[in-house]
């Protein structure tokens, strides 16, 4: 297997890889994939469930504010992907796969990382409170994904996991944007085109991440978020942002019902996660975006 962009590195990961999982069913590349409404037909029932550092590239010197129309969102149905049974996870991946020029390995990614995130899941630290029915959704949803990762065999699911370092990308808009080197002014014109909420939730705080005099600063409408409240208060909101643009927060969102069953506590949704003011801020940052308020997130030029 090729050199790969990502390499996850938890000992339990690796050792799932050499025990590798079960076969089941017809190798991705061959099987009939369902299109991304089919699978999100199978939407689940079940009641509402760190990032690598980076080099930020130098910001452009002109600042261009872009029309404040309203920036309809591109509505390819991936999104409902991410919410469909965790049991049925290859139909899911084939969809995904199947719709690459949308974004749809970037997708693909996002959902073979749940098998990585749930390999390196703990042992429980005490016994699981019966009488919780949110730690007892938790565990009907590691069940069901448990299900849908054992459909692979492991060089398959690694493969998902990574991307190969001569795995072309260009075909994939949302990976040729994360991986492309744009510039700040490109990526949050790009953005706010077509907020796609995975795309959002994989640039986390690289959104508001700007060089200011020669330093990587946290920066939104004329403010930096130097001191460490501030830092806390930004990077929540930049985690809840893809909230309000389809990505499901709740518990069905993994990073919600995996922090239960970590013993970090079983929350409704990312907003219980995070500090009281943080849910304000990600509303003005979506607003920004949705009316292309380019300006608000880029510093003026030194004069």
């Amino acid at each position: 297997m090729a050199a790969s962009r990502l390499v996850i590195a938890s000992p339990a990961v690796l050792a799932l890889a050499l025990v590798g999982w079960a076969w089941w069913g017809q190798p991705l590349a061959d099987a009939e994939a369902p299109s991304v409404a089919q699978a999100a037909s199978q939407a689940s029932t079940l009641p509402a469930p760190t990032r690598p550092a980076w080099a930020p590239p130098e910001v452009r010197p002109a600042v261009r504010q872009a029309p404040t129309t309203a920036a309809p969102a591109a509505d390819t149905g991936l999104a409902s992907l991410l919410t469909a049974p965790e049991a049925s996870l290859r139909a899911t991946l084939q969809a995904a796969l199947a719709a690459r020029a949308q974004g749809g390995r970037l997708y693909a990614r996002a959902l073979a990382r749940r098998c990585a995130a749930l390999a390196g899941l703990p042992p429980p630290a005490a016994p699981p409170d019966a009488n919780d029915p949110r730690h007892q959704r938790a565990l009907a949803r590691q069940a069901g994904l448990a299900t849908g990762c054992s459909q692979f065999a492991n060089a398959e699911w690694l493969s998902l996991v990574n991307i190969a370092a001569d795995e072309p990308t260009a075909d994939d808009p949302l990976l040729t944007l994360l991986e492309g080197g744009a510039s700040d002014a490109t990526l949050l014109d790009t953005v706010m085109a077509r907020p796609d909420p995975l795309l959002l939730d994989e640039l986390g705080p690289r959104l508001l991440l700007r060089r200011i005099g020669g330093e990587p600063v946290l920066y939104f409408d004329g403010r930096r978020f130097d001191d460490e409240a501030s830092r806390a208060t930004a990077l929540a909101a930049v985690r809840l942002l893809p909230c309000h643009f389809g990505l499901a927060c709740d518990e069905r969102d993994p990073e919600v019902w995996l922090a239960c069953l970590r013993g970090d506590g079983c929350q409704a949704s990312r907003a219980e996660q995070e500090p009281s003011d943080a849910p304000a801020l990600a509303a003005r940052l979506a607003q920004a975006l949705r009316a292309r308020e380019l300006h608000r997130f880029l510093p003026a030029p030194p004069s």
